[in-house]
């Protein structure tokens, strides 16, 4: 069976995701659950405004189910360059939402690139990668440009490990 189909209307009991729910004002945070080499599973804590940037994911398949809040998915056509740091050119995205618990999303080549962002909150979303994810592109619309950008943990296995660095993965809408 699928990862996506597996997905498909989790709804993981609160009390069982409190131990790695850490939420951090005007932010999300990445939790991470459980890693081995071929897959992590984490969970995002959005306060309610922020989204992340426009981003890929270093071309591992992701699927992720929202827990709790309304979210808004832009998913962007790449039209030029982008495969590495430098000149990207972005088409007008398709947009989906808002969507709730229960939906699941999964982003992969040829359309790994997305933005997600909370409408309602605070919101909850379960991801599961491929692969661990090290570094992602995060794409500049406005100035056609894409530059690698490292990821980190706000905790890891629910604990904080560190205050999250302002590069950090996460902006306000």
């Amino acid at each position: 069976m699928r990862v996506g189909e597996r997905l498909r209307d989790v709804r993981v009991r609160p009390e069982c995701l409190r131990p790695f729910l850490h939420f951090r004002r005007g932010r999300y945070t990445r939790n991470l659950i459980y890693r081995e080499p071929r897959f992590e599973v984490v969970v995002n804590c959005w306060d309610e405004g922020t989204a992340s940037p426009i981003h890929d994911h270093d071309g591992q398949e992701c699927w992720f189910s929202i827990q709790a809040g309304h979210f808004l998915l832009e998913n962007f056509p790449l039209l030029a360059g982008g495969r590495r740091a430098g000149p990207a050119v972005l088409g007008r995205p398709s947009v989906e939402g808002p969507v709730g618990p229960g939906h699941v999303d999964f982003r992969g080549e040829p359309d790994a690139i997305h933005r997600v962002s909370v409408l309602s909150g605070p919101g909850v979303s379960l991801h599961v990668y491929a692969a661990p994810v090290e570094q992602c592109l995060v794409f500049d619309a406005r100035r056609q440009r894409c530059e690698w950008h490292r990821l980190s943990y706000y905790s890891v296995f629910g604990r904080p490990v560190k205050p999250p660095r302002p590069a950090e993965l996460s902006e306000r809408r």
